[in-house]
């Protein structure tokens, strides 16, 4: 009777078998795993953006001074004479070759003071991306002017502020 009840257990045992536990192979396409490995993406300041001196005359309400990549703009009412050296500011940004950087500001504008109350609003302008071209230095150039608007009764003296830009891979 025991070899009956043994073979008993034996036969029950084949038909446990759960079907999860035998083994399937992939038919088709197998799936792969991939990975991107990039450099840290690195900002630094190249060059200041400087207006250079500006001269107030007579006019009534605001007026603006601009500088970009392609010059100075000197105000539209005639009341501002602009004088001396300006330029737009440079960055570097160096990361993995290839790869989109975006470029975007803390702030949408930046205070400027001139040490005696007097304040001036900068109103930053720079491209929204940049491809960098080399993941070694130099890395990518890219530029960043703005423009001031004056009012007639503006100040005198010499404003600073800090422009506060950055980047992230896209």
């Amino acid at each position: 009777m025991t070899k009956n009840i043994i073979k008993g257990l034996a036969a029950l045992c084949a038909f446990a078998t759960p079907a999860a536990a035998q083994q399937v192979g992939v038919t088709g396409a197998k799936p792969t795993a991939s990975v991107n490995v990039q450099k840290p993406i690195q900002l630094a300041g190249v060059r200041n953006l400087v207006f250079g001196t500006v001269l107030l005359g007579t006019f009534t309400g605001t007026d603006t001074v601009s500088v970009t990549p392609s010059g100075r703009t000197c105000g539209t009412t005639g009341g501002l004479t602009c004088s001396g050296t300006f330029s737009t500011a440079q960055y570097r940004v160096t990361g993995s070759n290839n790869q989109v950087a975006l470029i975007s500001s803390v702030t949408p504008t930046v205070t400027m003071t001139n040490g005696a109350g007097g304040t001036l609003v900068l109103t930053p302008s720079f491209p929204s991306s940049t491809t960098i071209d080399n993941s070694g230095n130099p890395g990518k150039i890219f530029e960043v002017g703005g423009s001031l608007a004056f009012t007639a009764g503006q100040a005198d003296g010499v404003y600073t502020g800090t422009l506060d830009i950055q980047v992230a891979y896209q």
